[in-house]
């Protein structure tokens, strides 16, 4: 996939630029996680999240351990390019502004 549907869905985010102000890797706090039906996940104390204002509350959790904001850095360009995570590009776009 790559940058190319990274910039088909916005533009690439610079991680290093934006991590802080449009968007926080936060811990996920027991019983906030969920499957796509909506299912409570099980706790993982590796468990990351990618969180903005829009996320209400969210925006306030524990920032994530160092390893697990390199983890999402060294991962950044996968996650924006994936389709699923469109909304959450989405989201962090509209935080930019």
């Amino acid at each position: 996939m790559g940058r190319n549907n990274a910039d088909f869905f916005g533009g690439h985010i610079d991680f290093d630029t934006w991590h802080g102000k449009a968007f926080r890797i936060v811990t996920t706090p027991s019983g906030h996680a969920t499957d796509d039906e909506g299912n409570v996940l099980s706790d993982d104390p590796n468990r990351w999240s990618i969180v903005t204002p829009e996320n209400g509350d969210a925006w306030n959790w524990a920032t994530a351990p160092k390893k697990h904001i390199n983890q999402a850095r060294k991962l950044w360009s996968e996650i924006q390019a994936d389709p699923e995570a469109k909304y959450k590009m989405d989201q962090i776009r509209r935080s930019m502004k």
